[in-house]
């Protein structure tokens, strides 16, 4: 699957675990390939995914800032 947020393919593993619990954008990327609410209602309780959907993923550009950033540090 390429990842809208890095710009490469990446697997389901890394969209699992690439948030807080996972990737806020995981349902717009993998709903046409897995039955992801499913997924998703098995592996996180209500409130995980309620609050992970409710943060504004950051974009390519903003994540580079933020490395950068954290590399200046």
């Amino acid at each position: 699957m390429r990842c809208l947020k890095l710009g490469g393919e990446v697997p389901f593993k890394y969209c699992r675990t690439a948030g807080e619990p996972f990737c806020a954008r995981i349902i717009v990327c993998w709903a046409t390939r897995i039955d992801i609410g499913a997924y998703l209602a098995d592996n996180f309780s209500p409130e995980q995914i309620q609050s992970c959907l409710e943060k504004k993923a950051p974009g390519r550009l903003a994540q580079i800032f933020q490395t950068v950033d954290k590399i200046k540090s």
